[in-house]
Parts: C-alpha cells; sequence; structure tokens
C-alpha cells in the first residue's frame, strides 16, 4: 500500500484527502497545527492517520517523511526549504500548489543526484493555467505558428447565480491572503517591453476583458509572468500577460482601500472602546463627530454618494458600534467587518475560470486566435470549486508519480514537465475540470 504524507490541513486539501483514500486506497497521513482540522477531513477513515504538527517540531517531520512514499506540502512557503531538505534527506519526491520559490529552485542539482522531484505549482493558478497553455502552445506548434501573444486569466469568484453583494466577492479561502496576494508586485511585456507594476498601483492598472459565454470582467495583472518566458520556449518579443479576473467594480474598490490604509497589516493598535465609526474617521485623520462619510469622500475625492462609500457603509464601517477585535492591524478591522457579509451561505457555491488566448501567426502569412477556457462550479453544501481546483492536480500528479508515469528529477513546474498536462486534464476531465476550446481566424 502506497503511503502519503500530507503537510497542513487547509480548506483545500479536504479533496486531496478524499482522491487519496477513496479513489486511490491510500494511506494518508495528515500532519497538521491545528490537529482538529486533520481529525474533521479524514472523519474516521481507516485509511486516515491525523498527527498533531508544529512548524518547530523538525525531528517529527523528519520521521513523518521518512516512513511515506511522498510528501504533498501544502503549508506556507516560509516553510518550504525545511520540508525539500528532509524529502532530499529521505530521497521522497514532493508535490505542492506554490509558486516556485528561488531558495527550492536552488536545491535543483542536489535533487537531481539523488533522483528526488521536487514539482511546484500544482493548483488552479498557477497550475491548471500552465496545463491549458501548454496544450495549446503544443497545438500551434504542431500547426507550424508562431505565438505574438499571450494572455492567462484565473480567478475564483461567486458563481454567477451567488453573485449578490455589493462588493461582487466571497470568501473562499484565508481572507487576509487575498488582500496580501493583492499587494505582490507584478510584470508582463506588451511587444516585448517590460511593464512593471509596483504593489500598491495594481488597480490602478486594470482593464477590462470580455470571455464570450461568460462576459466581462475586470483583469489585473498577477506576479511577474516574464519568468515563463523561457520555461513555455517563447521569444521575448512577445505580448505575455498572467491576470486575475474579477467582477465589475473590485479593483476601484481595492484601489480605494488601499488609498485608505485599509490594507496595512503591518502596524498593530489598540482598539479597545473603539467604534467602527471613530475607526473609519482616523483613517483620514477626521472628526469622528462630523460627517465621517463626508470626510472619507472628500480624502478620496469621489462624491458623497459615490459606489465606494455606498459599499464602505454597506460592510458596516461607519456604524457607531463597538470593534469586535480589541488587537491588531487596520486589515483585520477589515476582514472583521467583511467575514460577517461575505462568508458563503449554506448552499452556495463558488466558481473557478481559467481562460487562456493565443494569437499566432501561421505560414501562410494568416493569424488566429485559440482559446480554452474552463468554468467549474463549487458543489451545493459541497466541496468548493475552489478546493478541489487546487487540491485535485497535486494529487493526481502525486499517483501518476507513485505509479512510476513521471520520470524525472529536479525542481520542477508543469512548463518545464510538459508531459505533465496530459494525463492531468484527461483525469480532471473526469471531475467536470475540462477547457472549452475556440479558435477564430483574424
Amino acid at each position: 500500500m502506497k503511503k502519503v504524507l500530507i503537510i497542513g490541513a487547509g480548506h483545500v486539501t479536504k479533496p486531496i484527502v478524499d482522491y487519496f483514500i477513496d479513489t486511490c486506497g491510500y494511506q494518508v497521513t495528515m500532519a497538521a497545527r491545528t490537529v482538529s482540522k486533520a481529525e474533521r477531513i479524514i472523519a474516521n477513515r481507516s485509511l486516515g492517520i491525523p498527527v498533531s504538527w508544529a512548524s518547530d517540531q523538525e525531528e517529527l517531520l523528519d520521521r513523518l517523511i521518512s516512513e511515506n512514499d511522498i510528501v504533498v506540502n501544502m503549508i506556507p512557503k516560509a516553510h518550504h526549504v525545511m520540508v525539500t531538505k528532509l524529502c532530499l534527506k529521505h530521497r521522497k519526491d514532493m508535490v505542492t500548489t506554490s509558486y516556485e520559490i528561488p531558495p527550492v529552485k536552488a536545491f535543483d542539482e542536489e535533487a537531481k543526484q539523488r533522483d528526488v522531484l521536487i514539482l511546484n505549482e500544482l493548483g488552479e493558478d498557477p497550475g491548471m493555467d500552465h496545463f491549458g497553455t501548454q496544450m495549446l502552445l503544443d497545438e500551434i506548434q504542431a500547426d507550424g505558428g508562431k505565438v505574438i501573444s499571450l494572455h492567462s486569466y484565473g480567478t475564483g469568484l461567486p458563481s454567477f447565480k451567488y453573485n449578490n453583494n455589493p462588493m461582487g466577492y466571497k470568501f473562499s479561502w484565508e481572507p487576509k491572503g487575498v488582500f496580501l496576494a493583492a499587494q505582490v508586485p507584478a510584470v508582463y511585456l506588451k511587444e516585448g517591453k517590460k511593464i512593471p507594476i509596483p504593489g500598491d498601483k495594481l488597480f490602478d492598472n486594470h482593464w477590462l476583458v470580455n470571455i464570450e459565454g461568460l462576459g466581462t470582467f475586470e483583469t489585473y495583472a498577477n506576479k511577474d509572468c516574464t519568468r515563463y518566458l523561457k520555461h513555455f520556449g517563447l521569444e521575448e518579443n512577445i505580448t505575455l500577460y498572467r491576470g486575475l479576473l474579477r467582477f465589475s467594480g473590485y479593483c476601484n474598490n481595492m484601489r480605494n482601500f488601499i488609498a485608505l490604509g485599509l490594507l496595512n497589516d503591518e502596524d498593530k493598535y489598540d482598539f479597545k472602546g473603539q467604534t467602527y465609526r471613530q475607526f473609519a474617521s482616523s483613517l483620514v485623520n477626521g472628526d469622528p463627530g462630523e460627517n465621517v462619510e463626508h470626510e472619507i469622500a472628500g480624502y478620496l475625492k469621489v462624491d458623497d454618494n459615490a459606489d465606494i462609500i455606498n459599499r464602505l457603509r454597506w460592510i458596516g464601517i461607519f456604524k457607531d458600534q463597538p470593534i469586535s477585535i480589541e488587537k491588531g492591524s487596520k486589515l483585520d478591522v477589515l476582514v472583521d467587518l467583511m467575514l460577517k457579509k461575505m462568508s458563503y451561505a449554506p448552499g452556495e457555491t463558488d466558481m473557478i475560470i481559467v481562460h487562456i488566448e493565443i494569437i499566432a501567426e501561421f505560414p501562410d502569412n494568416h493569424r488566429e486566435k485559440r482559446m480554452a477556457t474552463m468554468l467549474v462550479d463549487g458543489i451545493p453544501n459541497g466541496d468548493s470549486a475552489m478546493s478541489r481546483a487546487v487540491g485535485l492536480p497535486p494529487a493526481i500528479a502525486a499517483r501518476l508519480i507513485l505509479e512510476g508515469r513521471i520520470i524525472a528529477s529536479g525542481v520542477h513546474m508543469p512548463p518545464t514537465l510538459p508531459e505533465l498536462y496530459r494525463p492531468i486534464l484527461e483525469e480532471l476531465a473526469t471531475y467536470g475540470f475540462e477547457f472549452r476550446r475556440r479558435m477564430v481566424r483574424l
């Protein structure tokens, strides 16, 4: 019997456990800081072993890795170097959904020498976007085409029929993570020219994108996509963009949150005895006895009845009620308010969208736009679309590795291991995760 170690018990790990135990019949050890989460996910299944483990317990992790055949690493990347070192020590392969980071990539040569595969970026985005991109690129290359531009988009949003709040967003994962990720600098290519965007200017640089059959969304750049040029075999003079999708209005909301300092998670405050209204006034050094809405509108240089003022009112930031947390950051206050109104109600579902557009020129000088689009809704009162989209790819990849169907070593991500995408996409399709294809001759 194959034995799998899953490190972490976040909300996206349940589909991984279900896959290994219910589909593959593997033994699963789940190491988590909050062992009750692991116990809840394993749900008394005989093949599941919950273990209490904290990131400072390296000796325990060392033993757990030595006792299992493969590691699925689902903890924050701050701990990935430690996990990678132990996997190399015991010659155990590792898969993770996280972005590949330089300190882990530095183990590439050692991993090759020890015949260990470290596989990163196996989630929804990054992950499924890589699979769809590689699929289109292989077809274009087979037809003799030359890539002119590549746009890749991913997102997790409320399903269309549950997009029922004025913010156009609900939380399906760690709320703080949503906002911290929204402050990471980005770089994209426009006809070979690098366009850098500072983290605090992401939402000043958004635009609209239409996806046929789905509608029009806002998009903003997602991290530095130029690192994928070489891996996908693309030329440097093309247009290359990776972006996130949001419902209309989201980017202006975020731009104004940044202007008000609401995404600041570094400075900590004592909020005991303070009301939300007083907090709102303090954002602009105003007088809580005055018209706070008017003061904030003036600070943001918008009308008193502007959308952002109405949305701030809707989340409750102008209420004359005590702040429900005593200490924390401005972001903590914002997240606390949003969770009360922007969580999924019972029966509501999320959706994931992955959309890739590639324009290519062919030997007879004509151009085509080739597109691949995936939309999947969550299961009512069951697993979210995002948890399955993030959890299934690493689970499938781990099974392929254990079965000897992926023969590779070193530190990789999907673009550097193109043989991954076909078997993973084939199996994902059986779970409803399938790309719909279109081509337009330009």
